[in-house]
C-alpha cells in the first residue's frame, strides 16, 4: 500500500480558505454548511497537531544546545 504523502502547514491553510470561502457562498445549503464547517474544525486541528509538534522539537533543540535564543 502506498503512503499518503502528508500535506504541509501552508496546503492545509489553504484548504480551511478555500471551506470559508465555500461557506460564504449564497447557495450554500445549512446541511452543506454543517459539513463544511465540520471539514474546517478538522483541518484546523491538524495544524494545531503540527505547530505543536514544531514547538516541541524547537524546545527540545533549544534544551540541548542546539539552537540559540531567537
Amino acid at each position: 500500500m502506498a503512503e499518503k504523502q502528508q500535506e504541509s502547514l501552508e496546503e492545509k491553510l489553504s484548504q480551511i480558505e478555500a471551506i470559508i470561502h465555500k461557506m460564504e457562498e449564497p447557495e450554500v445549503s445549512l446541511e452543506e454548511s454543517f459539513q463544511l464547517y465540520q471539514a474546517g474544525i478538522e483541518q484546523l486541528k491538524n495544524c494545531n497537531q503540527m505547530l505543536d509538534a514544531v514547538e516541541k522539537k524547537m524546545q527540545i533543540l533549544n534544551l540541548n544546545g542546539e539552537l540559540s535564543d531567537f
